[in-house]
């Protein structure tokens, strides 16, 4: 119940730029490594959002050279510009 809670209030009151950062962050840090191996289907499933828009979101982190991204893999090129992403809501 608290899993579907914590969806909730991230759907209702975060950015999904925000929640992306912060997932990609989470997830370097539990892995110790830069180069997340995961696909976008992946993330779009651990976000509740649809591949396509978080592969467009990956792809605009992408043009601000925050990640640099390749088949199967997410390495985060920019962690404090994440950071401040991370960081933004509209809360």
């Amino acid at each position: 119940f608290s899993d579907v809670m914590w969806l909730v209030d991230q759907l209702l009151y975060k950015k999904l730029d925000s929640r992306l950062a912060a997932f990609l962050l989470e997830e370097s840090d539990l892995d110790g490594a830069r180069e997340l191996k995961i696909t976008h289907e992946e993330i779009a499933r651990h976000l509740g959002s649809a591949r396509e828009v978080i592969t467009r979101m990956l792809q605009y982190f992408q043009s601000e050279g925050w990640v640099s991204l390749s088949r199967g893999t997410v390495a985060l090129t920019d962690e404090e510009a994440l950071r401040q992403a991370a960081a933004q809501s509209l809360r």
